[in-house]
């Protein structure tokens, strides 16, 4: 059986181009950090610029770059699901993709506000999301492949 992409693939791409933009944002977050607190290249919030912030300086550039850096860890898997999801189920896709955008940015906020115990407050989101998105693209690969 072959996959057809319709036209509603356009949502998955859309929601796709999303959560690149907002990641490509939260990444120049860390830039606006770097330039506030100091912390030039290459320390990463462990080296020899971020030994001179005082401890709550520290922990805040920590805090900003930590929300960059597990969006950059995660960001690989959650596209190829979304894009995967999207060629079965498009619209159901972008709509998971969505409510992973508000859990980013819901985790984003209160990480940088409150520290790492308030990622509780995203993390949910996202985690649905995301296995929304496996779940839907599993499943449908199966109905193609496996148990046809």
């Amino acid at each position: 059986m072959a996959i057809v992409i319709g036209a509603n693939f356009g949502y998955t791409v859309l929601a796709a181009a999303g959560i690149a933009l907002q990641c490509f944002i939260t990444g120049l977050s860390v830039v606006g950090a770097r330039k506030k607190y100091n912390v030039a290249y290459p320390d990463n919030g462990g080296g020899r610029f971020a030994d001179k912030l005082s401890d709550a300086d520290w922990v805040a550039f920590n805090n900003i770059k930590r929300v960059s850096d597990n969006y950059s860890e995660q960001v690989g898997s959650v596209l190829v699901m979304l894009l995967a999801a999207g060629m079965f189920q498009p619209k159901i896709a972008a709509g998971f993709g969505a409510v992973y955008m508000l859990g980013r940015f819901v985790y984003g906020r209160a990480y940088v506000a409150k520290g790492p115990a308030a990622r509780i407050y995203g993390a949910p989101l996202m985690g649905i999301s995301f296995m929304g998105l496996i779940i839907t693209a599993v499943y449908n690969a199966a109905l193609v492949t496996v148990l046809a």
